[in-house]
C-alpha cells in the first residue's frame, strides 16, 4: 500500500494557463550578458606553458625547471622518485642540479619577501 498524496501534491495546478504564468515570471528574470571567457589562460599563457611532447621525462624536467613556471618546477621536484626509478644516472647528472638551482632561487626570492624584510 502507498501513502496517501500530500496536500500540496494534490494542489499542484498543471494546466497550460498555471504553466505560461510561470513562463512568464521566468522570463521576467533578465541575466546581465556580458563576455565570458573559454579559458583561464590567454593564448600567450598557454603557449608559454606548452611543453613539447616529444621530449623525454628527463628533457622535459630540465626544460621545466630553466624556463618554466614555479609551479611546472614544484611538480618536477614532486615526481623526483619516479625520474630516479626511471633513470637514476641522468637524473643525478641533469636534473638534480636543476632542482638545486630552482630551489635556491625560490629561498632567495621568499627571503626578500616584503615580510622577511619587516622582520629584520
Amino acid at each position: 500500500m502507498h501513502p496517501p498524496p500530500p496536500a500540496a501534491a494534490a494542489a499542484m495546478d498543471f494546466s497550460q494557463n498555471s504553466l505560461f504564468g510561470y513562463m512568464e515570471d521566468l522570463q521576467e528574470l533578465t541575466i546581465i550578458e556580458r563576455p565570458v571567457r573559454r579559458s583561464l589562460k590567454t593564448p600567450e599563457e598557454i603557449e608559454r606553458l606548452t611543453v613539447d611532447e616529444d621530449l623525454s621525462d628527463i628533457e622535459r624536467a630540465v626544460y621545466l625547471l630553466s624556463a618554466g613556471q614555479d609551479i611546472q618546477g614544484t611538480s618536477v621536484i614532486a615526481n623526483l622518485p619516479f625520474l630516479m626509478r626511471q633513470n637514476p644516472a641522468e637524473t643525478l647528472r641533469r636534473v638534480l642540479p636543476k632542482v638545486r638551482n630552482h630551489v635556491i632561487i625560490s629561498m632567495e626570492l621568499s627571503l626578500r619577501s616584503p615580510f622577511y624584510i619587516q622582520l629584520q
